[in-house]
C-alpha cells in the first residue's frame, strides 16, 4: 500500500521540552508524541501520522508503544531517519487493545523516532461538506502531545476546534497543516478535535472570514482607481481646443525636418483673456 507521508508538512518537530523518563523494563521513556490528523486522506478516509520521540538517553535497540484509536489500520510503521522516505526502515508491528483504544508496538534499532501511519475507516465527506471528529485516547505513558490538522487543497469556510496557533504551513500540492497548542496527556487521558470545511473552493480561508488587512487593501485600491479616473477625465476636458477662424498647424511630413529659419517670426501674442485656466 502506498505511503502518504508529506515531508513538506509533516516534518518531525523536535521541541525543547522537559524529558519525562519512565522506567518500564525494556520499554523506552517518551520525550514527545506528535499526531497529524487528516480528515480526508488519499483513499477518502481519515488519515493519521503518529510520531513518538524517545528520550535522548534511551539506549537502542528499544521497544516503543505508539497509541492509536480503536479501529485504526496500520499502513506503515518504522523509524524516521530524517532523509528520503525511501530510506526509512520499516518494522514489524504488533497491535494490542488497551481500554477503548489500542497501541502499536515495535522495536527501534537505529534512531529514537518512531512513526506509524494509519487509516480510520470513517468517511466524513458529504458532497462538498466535510465534518470530522477525532477523539484521541492516550493508551500509553503520559507525555506532551503536539496535534496538527492537515487539510486538502482548495478548501474554504475552515473551522478547527480547538483553534490552531499561528499561520498554517503549506506544501507544493496545496495542502495546509494547522498546528494546535501542545498539551500534556496522562495515561488514559483524552483530547477531542473537530474539523469542518467546504471542498472545491478557490482559496483557503480560516474561520470563513476574509482578513481585515485584505479588506482594507481592496478598499484603498478601489479609491485609487476612482481618483485616477477623475484626474484623466479632467485632463481630457482641459486639452487645448482649436479657436474659430484659425488654421491648424500642419504636422511635419515623415522624413522631413522643419528648419528654425522657416519658423514664423514676430508673432503677436493672443489675448490672454481667452486663455483656458484650471478651476
Amino acid at each position: 500500500m502506498s505511503r502518504f507521508r508529506m515531508r513538506a508538512v509533516s516534518a518531525v518537530l523536535l521541541l525543547a521540552i522537559s524529558i519525562l523518563c519512565v522506567p518500564a523494563l525494556a520499554y523506552a521513556g517518551v520525550s514527545e508524541y506528535q499526531v497529524q490528523f487528516a480528515p480526508v486522506g488519499l483513499n477518502g478516509r481519515m488519515d493519521l501520522i503518529v510520531n513518538v520521540v524517545l528520550s535522548p538517553d534511551t539506549k537502542l535497540p528499544a521497544k516503543v508503544r505508539v497509541p492509536l484509536p480503536s479501529g485504526a489500520v496500520v499502513v506503515w510503521a518504522g523509524e524516521i531517519l530524517g532523509g528520503s522516505a525511501a530510506d526509512d526502515p520499516q518494522r514489524e508491528v504488533t497491535l494490542t487493545k488497551s481500554g477503548d483504544g489500542q497501541y502499536a508496538e515495535f522495536t527501534l534499532e537505529t534512531v529514537r523516532i518512531a512513526q506509524v501511519e494509519a487509516e480510520l475507516p470513517q468517511s466524513v465527506a458529504a458532497g462538498d461538506k466535510v465534518n470530522a471528529n477525532l477523539t484521541w485516547l492516550n493508551t500509553t505513558d503520559a507525555g506532551t502531545y503536539t496535534f496538527s490538522v492537515r487539510l486538502e487543497p482548495k478548501v474554504s469556510d475552515i473551522k478547527i476546534t480547538p483553534a490552531p496557533e499561528g499561520a498554517p504551513q503549506t506544501n507544493a500540492d496545496g495542502e495546509s497543516l494547522y498546528s494546535l497548542t501542545p498539551l500534556r496527556l496522562e495515561k488514559d487521558g483524552t483530547f477531542d478535535i473537530e474539523v469542518a470545511y467546504t471542498r472545491g473552493g478557490t482559496a483557503t480561508s480560516f474561520g470563513g472570514a476574509m482578513s481585515p488587512i485584505l479588506l482594507v487593501a481592496i478598499g484603498l485600491l478601489v479609491i485609487a482607481v476612482i481618483a485616477l479616473i477623475v484626474v484623466v477625465a479632467r485632463q481630457n476636458q482641459s486639452a487645448p481646443v482649436q479657436r474659430s477662424g484659425k488654421t491648424p498647424a500642419t504636422a511635419p511630413v515623415a522624413g522631413s525636418r522643419r528648419s528654425a529659419d522657416t519658423a514664423p517670426k514676430d508673432v503677436e501674442p493672443e489675448d490672454d483673456d481667452e486663455a483656458f485656466t484650471w478651476e
